[in-house]
């Protein structure tokens, strides 16, 4: 039963990670294209992670993975918006339609 949970995070995670890719090529600017690689990658990330852990043969093991899950989670967003908004202040216009919250 662990393997077939374990198979299935790790191809929820192979998903994630390939539908942030497709974003890349699909989206019409970087912003969108941020967004995009940003979901997959912490989704991904998540779901192989706790493939991982479903694997792992002790807790400590488990804990270390969990504590790099939970710093993923708290980094890659934050970073995700901090590069987002950089840009936006540095000029980088979005596709024409968006609407731009000023603030």
């Amino acid at each position: 039963m662990i393997k077939v949970l374990t198979n299935l995070c790790f191809c929820g995670s192979l998903l994630a990670f390939g539908l942030g890719t497709l974003g890349l090529y699909r989206f019409p600017d970087s912003y969108t294209r941020l967004h995009a690689v940003g979901m997959g990658d912490t989704l991904g990330v998540g779901l192989l992670g706790l493939g991982l852990m479903l694997l792992s043969p002790n807790w400590l093991l488990r804990l270390k993975l969990g504590g790099i899950l939970l710093l993923f989670w708290l980094i890659n967003p934050t970073m995700s918006h901090l590069v987002a908004k950089a840009g936006l202040l540095h000029g980088v216009k979005p596709a024409p339609g968006t609407k731009v919250r000023k603030g």
